[in-house]
């Protein structure tokens, strides 16, 4: 017997989250950031649950958005979320915990494949590129010093125009 979507509301930039087993089910799996009453989802987390069929979101005024009018909605916001959630997407189904690098000026953190994200630390940070979009050198370097600092390694995704996402991964070496 399939389970029952989860119903979420958009509000700007987040998708939000009042059911308590929906909160309980969604955060058994490391989504979203929960808060006293609610659990509040990323857009890009928004999508991948719209497209496996676990949530639904509903605009301010109660209606039903597809997932193609809330990808719209999300390229609206920020032109690279598009990208991202390739990459989201591809890392979550190969069975990775992801969640917000935004504190590390990084895209991603990444746990390892059945970490308890509560009692362990991630082991890498993720930043996406596209490839129609060279990126500066010392905005690499600035990267992987960071990740170095923090004792996280470093994975450079870059998305071709294909949408497929080839992965680098960026050590800091002494001379």
């Amino acid at each position: 017997m399939a389970k029952k979507q989860i119903v979420g509301i958009l509000s700007d930039d987040r998708v939000v989250v009042f059911d308590k087993n929906g909160i309980s089910r969604l955060c058994s799996r490391y989504y979203g950031e929960k808060n006293d009453d609610f659990l509040s989802l990323s857009l890009i987390e928004a999508l991948y649950l719209t497209s496996l069929g676990w949530l639904v979101v509903k605009d301010s005024n109660g209606r039903l958005l597809s997932f193609e009018e809330l990808y719209e909605y999300a390229r609206n916001i920020e032109e690279s979320l598009c990208i991202k959630y390739l990459v989201y997407k591809d890392l979550r189904n190969r069975g990775y915990t992801v969640k917000t690098g935004l504190k590390y000026g990084t895209d991603f953190r990444l746990y390892e494949r059945g970490a308890d994200i509560d009692k362990e630390h991630s082991v890498y940070l993720v930043k996406v590129f596209s490839e129609e979009k060279p990126c500066n050198i010392s905005e690499l370097t600035g990267f992987v010093r960071v990740a170095h600092s923090v004792r996280k390694k470093l994975l450079i995704a870059i998305v071709d125009a294909d949408g497929d996402v080839v992965y680098y991964d960026m050590g800091f070496v002494r001379p």
